[in-house]
């Protein structure tokens, strides 16, 4: 394309609106075909640049599968690259084909809920798969409605692709009262850091749908668990309560917590014929105990390792798998491993406490207190010490969160209103 001419010059437009008829002065832009040779450039002849992008790609990549965090690195990586502008906006297309914002920052903001995207220059963006440096020239009547609205000063834009096809916008801008420019370097910048964020935000997109196929495998374990045993769901359920607040008492977040949700949650799976009145009681656990919970562990990983996992999840199974491992210190472990059995650990402080707070085998259930003082009297030997003393931290806590979430039962005697009755 030649330089002199605008982007797009001489073709008609394909969605003409009326509010929309004036476009802001173009002052640069690089058309699609030119990205490849442009990012080349860019990145030999600046070494600076060269080690941005590196950090760039590095960072994304790892944070992929953590939606939050991909987030967080895309907005300081795109203020470290254009220190000019005053916000950033990040839209894709949604299932529908409209535009909706992912994104939407100032420098020091995490979300500023009322920015607006320009639609004269997203439309342009798009239509013409253009990295595009826009000023509005006060200078030449009115402008364009989602212009002036948008309160933009100056912008740099180029579209997010999969494939050479657009399927959303970055957007970097000035808007007032700010004051600053770009140059027609930063828009070859922006066509190279929009090519790895379009291409980190299209493997997000993926692994939410893995995700989500992942749940939706999960659930229906869960829900065939609680047609044959509705009692052992509500233990999972229980359980999973018990160990997310376990777990972040011991400083776990993200997607660690997650995992040790989902591990939790689906603990009960292998539990057939092993319920917990074989081997949960008031005294220390035996050999006996020790192999039924070891049973009990892999076939709840032999069923947990036919599921496909996320990538972040994918240490679920193999907390199933050190669910009966004592918590006897091994030289030998590397950290992944000895990570993996706290995490266990939790999972089984967690089923022990709710199952002796249950009634079980005519048994009648045990009041906290007297959890928490066998949970001690097994440290070292049962039960890891430092999950005994998050679990003692935060019983009453989580105890109370999971009777608030239980449904209530009508007390023996009352009855229910009847429709329209007054209460």
């Amino acid at each position: 394309m030649n330089k002199s001419q605008r982007p797009g010059q001489g073709a008609p437009d394909a969605h003409p609106t009326p509010a929309d008829s004036y476009e802001p002065t173009v002052l640069a832009w690089r058309p699609l075909d030119e990205w490849g040779d442009v990012s080349g450039q860019v990145i030999r002849s600046d070494a600076n640049v060269a080690e941005f992008m590196l950090d760039l790609v590095r960072e994304t990549a790892a944070a992929a599968w953590d939606e939050t965090r991909l987030l967080d690195v895309i907005h300081e990586f795109a203020f470290r690259a254009f220190p000019n502008a005053s916000h950033l906006v990040l839209a894709v297309r949604d299932e529908d084909g409209q535009m909706r914002t992912r994104m939407a920052r100032t420098r020091n903001s995490a979300h500023v809920p009322e920015t607006r995207l320009s639609s004269t220059i997203t439309d342009r963006v798009l239509r013409e798969g253009c990295a595009l440096l826009y000023a509005h020239d006060r200078g030449r009547g009115a402008a364009a409605e989602s212009v002036v609205a948008s309160g933009l000063e100056t912008a740099i834009c180029a579209p997010l692709l999969d494939r050479r096809v657009a399927y959303g916008v970055v957007q970097l801008d000035v808007r007032r009262p700010a004051r600053g420019c770009f140059t027609r370097e930063d828009v070859d910048l922006l066509s190279v850091f929009a090519t790895q964020v379009g291409l980190v935000l299209k493997l997000e997109r993926m692994v939410q749908q893995q995700r989500r196929a992942f749940e939706s495998t999960v659930h229906a374990l869960v829900s065939a668990l609680a047609l044959r045993d509705p009692e052992g769901a509500e233990h999972s359920r229980r359980v999973r309560v018990l160990a997310l607040g376990i777990g972040r008492q011991l400083g776990y977040t993200g997607s660690r917590l997650d995992t040790l949700g989902w591990a939790a949650l689906l603990h009960e799976l292998g539990a057939t014929g092993l319920h917990h009145e074989s081997f949960i009681r008031p005294a220390r656990i035996t050999a006996e105990d020790h192999e039924a919970i070891a049973r009990r562990a892999s076939a709840t990983q032999a069923i947990l390792d036919l599921v496909e996992y996320p990538e972040s999840l994918r240490d679920v199974p193999k907390i199933a798998l050190h669910l009966h491992t004592k918590p006897e210190v091994d030289p030998g472990a590397d950290a992944a491993t000895r990570e993996l059995r706290t995490l266990a650990q939790i999972v089984f402080v967690a089923d022990v406490s709710d199952a002796l707070l249950r009634p079980r085998g005519g048994k009648d259930a045990l009041p906290p207190s007297l959890v928490e003082g066998l949970l001690v009297r097994g440290k070292g030997t049962d039960y890891a010490p430092e999950v005994v003393d998050a679990a003692c931290a935060v019983l009453e806590h989580v105890l109370a969160e999971i009777a608030a979430s239980e449904p209530q039962v009508p007390e023996a005697g009352s009855e229910p209103d009847a429709p329209g009755r007054a209460a």
